[in-house]
C-alpha cells in the first residue's frame, strides 16, 4: 500500500483534480494500447471499476450494511483475476463511453471527499473495517490510481 501522509480534504480534492487532468491528458495523447494490450479507454474503465468499489464501501458503511472488500466473492489475493474479469467486461469500450463513466464516477468521488472531515480521512478507528486510515483507500482508488494509469499511458 502506498504511504500517504495525513491528508486533508482540501489536499485530497486538489489531487483529485490535478491527477484527473494528468490522466485525461495521457489518455488523449496515447497512440494505442499499452504493453498489456489495454486501450486508453480500457484503462479509464478499470479506474472506474475501482472508483465504484470505493463508493460502494463508503455507501455500505453509511447505510449500516457490512462492508465487503474488494467485493462479495472476491479477496485481495485475487486482484489479478478480479482486474481481468473487469477488463473482459469492458474490453472494446469506446473512449467516449469510458470518458463519460469516468467523469460521473469522478464527480461522485469528489462528493464523497467533500463530505469527509480530517478525522474521517486520518483516524484509523473512524472506518475500523479498513484497518487503516481512509486516506489510503481514498487516494489509492482515486487520485493515486489516476497517477498510476497516467504513467502507464506515458503521461
Amino acid at each position: 500500500m502506498a504511504e500517504y501522509p495525513p491528508l486533508s480534504p482540501a489536499v485530497a480534492l486538489d489531487r483529485l483534480w490535478s491527477e484527473r487532468v494528468r490522466l485525461l491528458a495521457a489518455v488523449e495523447r496515447a497512440t494505442g494500447p499499452t504493453a498489456d494490450g489495454w486501450t486508453p479507454a480500457e484503462h479509464l474503465a478499470h479506474v472506474v471499476a475501482w472508483q465504484r468499489r470505493l463508493l460502494t464501501w463508503f455507501a455500505d458503511d453509511a447505510a449500516g450494511r457490512p462492508v465487503v472488500r474488494p467485493e462479495p466473492g472476491w479477496t485481495f489475493d485475487q486482484l489479478d483475476e478480479l482486474n481481468a474479469r473487469d477488463h473482459e467486461a469492458t474490453r472494446g469500450i469506446s473512449l467516449g463511453q469510458a470518458r463519460w463513466v469516468f467523469d460521473v464516477a469522478h464527480e461522485e468521488v469528489v462528493a464523497l471527499v467533500r463530505r469527509m472531515s480530517w478525522d474521517d480521512l486520518n483516524n484509523p478507528a473512524r472506518y475500523a473495517w479498513l484497518g487503516f486510515e481512509a486516506a489510503h483507500t481514498v487516494a489509492g482508488n482515486s487520485f493515486g490510481h489516476y497517477r498510476e494509469h497516467a504513467e502507464w499511458l506515458g503521461g
